[in-house]
């Protein structure tokens, strides 16, 4: 009797644990939730408790001291133009720093293998003040992207100055497969960020390039030792840009508004086989990842800017899960100002309701993406221009949709009523 009693209170302990642990997931998930309170679709709700279960797992284990956290994987992949230098450069500054309030660097890593590349024999080769934040990753992705042997010749370190082919593509990634494992095994998960990631959603090269991104993670990799994890432990995240029409003008800020004018810019669209279509379509990019089985994140920065916060930040809150405020500072640095970098702009002669036309042809396109939303594997967080994205798609009822070359005709014609003085 004595022996049933004891069992009795175990039991009841066990009861009372497993509750307390439903309870603290359940409000992480409402925290998580609250970011998205306008989402009028359908699919809303079941897209962030999707993701922030998986949010409540790491939070339940940040609470208890002897918890491993879980690892994981994050691709922040642009696309270009949506504050990507920016979170690049406040990311590897929190993420190398041991004493930042972030608390993030020891749990997270943002893989170099610079010093092996150094070791290897490319010492007198790479800059190292300029190769040490960004553009190794760059380089990483140039490597997997391109077919041109004379593109690949700028690789540092795959090519020395003269043009000699120092490693081949193959021998160049294995040293990124080497620091990628080196950090997992250690125990910290992975951050690799790079815009030219936005080449995945390329119809021809995308699908080539996330195969190979995937093949090259810890748990694919040869090296011994073996590493636990699976590609259910990647997590992608895409930033939706809006005005539309300012993304757009941005990418033309990127390249182009020293050597010609917007209006010529966008005039001159269809005789451009090299216009990054990719760099703009952050729908098309997540659905690439969607497509590929990628638990696929979604920021969109007007609901970012709406809340006042900056989008570096939620990042490092909401998806490293940095100890942060509610408003999305961290704490013991509540006055610390992110970087904002690469901001460009220059006067264009586009009209004001122009622009809006751009923003209305490029938002019906988008509406090809409106099951994609739906997605059980995508979250979304801070909707609100999305949020108008869904409303104008079902108020255009059966009306037949259009592809990205049909875009492309639509905004050139836009772009010729200022051009024609109509």
């Amino acid at each position: 009797m004595h022996h049933s009693k004891w069992t009795s209170l175990l039991f009841a302990l066990v009861v009372i644990l497993i509750v307390d642990n439903v309870h603290r997931a359940t409000m992480w998930e409402s925290e998580i939730l609250n970011k998205a309170t306008s989402m009028k679709y359908n699919c809303a709700p079941s897209n962030i408790v999707s993701m922030a279960a998986t949010y409540a797992v790491n939070q339940t284990a940040k609470s208890d001291p002897m918890a491993k956290p879980k690892q994981n994987v994050v691709l922040l992949v642009g696309p270009h133009k949506t504050g990507s230098t920016s979170i690049q450069a406040n990311l590897f500054n929190w993420l190398h720093n041991d004493s930042h309030p972030s608390k993030l660097a020891p749990s997270w890593a943002w893989p170099s293998p610079l010093e092996d590349m150094m070791d290897a024999g490319c010492k007198d080769i790479i800059d190292y003040d300029e190769m040490k934040k960004f553009a190794l990753i760059y380089q990483w992705t140039k490597a997997m992207r391109e077919d041109d042997d004379k593109e690949k010749r700028g690789i540092k370190c795959m090519f020395s100055p003269n043009g000699t082919q120092i490693y081949s593509v193959d021998q160049y990634l294995a040293f990124y497969e080497k620091e990628f494992h080196r950090q997992w095994v250690d125990g910290r998960g992975l951050v690799t960020a790079s815009e030219a990631l936005d080449m995945i959603g390329e119809s021809k090269k995308g699908s080539r390039v996330l195969k190979r991104v995937v093949a090259q993670l810890p748990w694919h990799s040869n090296t011994v030792p073996a590493a636990d994890g699976s590609d259910s432990d990647i997590t992608a995240v895409v930033v939706y840009r809006s005005p539309r029409s300012n993304h757009l003008q941005s990418i033309w800020h990127q390249c182009c508004m020293d050597k010609e004018s917007f209006e010529h810019y966008l005039i001159h669209l269809n005789d451009r086989s090299w216009f990054p279509t990719h760099s703009l379509d952050s729908l098309n990019l997540a659905n690439q990842f969607l497509k590929e089985g990628i638990k696929t994140l979604l920021i969109d920065l007007a609901g970012v800017l709406v809340e006042g916060y900056d989008v570096s930040n939620v990042i490092a809150c909401d998806v490293l899960g940095a100890a942060c405020t509610t408003e999305k500072r961290f704490m013991g640095a509540l006055d610390e100002k992110p970087i904002i970098a690469n901001a460009k702009n220059k006067n264009h002669t586009i009209t004001l309701e122009q622009m809006q036309q751009i923003d209305e042809v490029i938002e019906e396109y988008e509406c090809n993406f409106l099951t994609m939303l739906g997605h059980r594997s995508l979250t979304i967080l801070y909707p609100s221009a999305l949020d108008k994205l869904v409303e104008k798609c079902e108020g255009l009822g059966d009306r037949d949709l259009f592809g990205v070359e049909a875009l492309k005709g639509k905004i050139v014609k836009i772009a010729k009523k200022s051009a024609s003085g109509s």
